[in-house]
């Protein structure tokens, strides 16, 4: 099931978060932009802990 959280989460949580980063031209990049920045990296860092969870319970479950 947690290896399967990540595919909600990412179109839920992250693929609009990449829209609106995508949409910003680089000539309009500021402290807003930067704040959208640090909030995708921290909705990635949930992305990331969830596949580490879904491995550990992998390896929990083979032992």
């Amino acid at each position: 099931m947690l290896i399967f959280a990540n595919w909600p989460y990412t179109l839920i949580g992250i693929m609009p978060t990449n829209h609106r980063l995508k949409a910003i031209a680089e000539t309009d990049a500021g402290p807003t932009s930067r704040a959208l920045l640090e909030s995708w990296g921290r909705l990635h860092a949930v992305r990331t802990m969830l596949g580490l969870a879904a491995t550990l319970a992998y390896l929990w479950a083979l032992h």
